[in-house]
């Protein structure tokens, strides 16, 4: 039976997981509407795959670590057990816990900061570029602010492009959210397992000197 925080930690992953296919294909999909003339900056778009691709591959990691990870008490393990080799056994079902909640902390930081770093960057592009008119002026456009512009004029395939890489970059806030709070709900596992493993640690010294 899966606890509470097992299922609130495998919902927050796979709607990260739905927000992340949704970007991924919203960017694919305008590809294939029209193209941009060539002074067209097309970085903030082609970012957009960074979160998208990324999203869905740090979604199966955290699964996978995250049921592979041991996490049970230590001073469970020793309640009954007093032998030499025992002891040792636990020694190593330690490491292989610690190493394992690294790995999660490590892949929730991602989880959290791809679609953050990606998020800043694509509304300081947005901020930054020209808007409202197709011809070239002091600035640059990004293939968003084009597309728009090139809608009111017109252009077939502008308006979905404007729309889907609008929707695609203000994807990115809910998903930098919940990132936010798996990271903190692993770090604080990982903080109470830490707190709880020196007690433990101590009852199996003595233990073992007592043997």
């Amino acid at each position: 039976m899966p606890t509470l925080l097992t299922l609130v930690l495998c919902t927050l992953n796979f709607t990260i997981g739905i927000l992340s296919i949704t970007v991924l294909a919203l960017v694919a999909h305008t590809l294939t509407l029209t193209s941009s003339p060539p002074y067209v900056r097309g970085t903030s778009r082609s970012i957009l795959f960074w979160p998208g691709c990324g999203g869905i591959v740090d979604m199966i990691l955290f699964i996978i670590l995250w049921h592979l990870t041991p996490r049970e008490s230590v001073g469970q393990v020793h309640q009954d057990s007093h032998e030499d080799s025992n002891v040792n056994a636990d020694q190593c079902q330690e490491k292989k816990r610690k190493y394992f909640w690294n790995g999660l902390v490590f892949v929730a930081s991602f989880i959290f900061g791809r679609p953050a770093v990606v998020l800043v960057y694509t509304f300081v592009e947005w901020g930054r570029a020209e808007k409202g008119d197709m011809m070239m002026g002091k600035g640059y456009f990004t293939t968003e602010t084009w597309a728009c512009a090139a809608s009111q004029a017109g252009v077939e395939g502008a308006g979905s492009v404007c729309q889907e890489l609008r929707a695609a970059r203000y994807l990115l806030i809910p998903e930098v959210v919940l990132g936010a709070a798996i990271l903190e709900l692993v770090i604080c596992m990982k903080s109470r397992f830490s707190g709880r493993k020196k007690p433990a640690e101590e009852e199996a010294a003595s233990t073992a000197t007592k043997a």
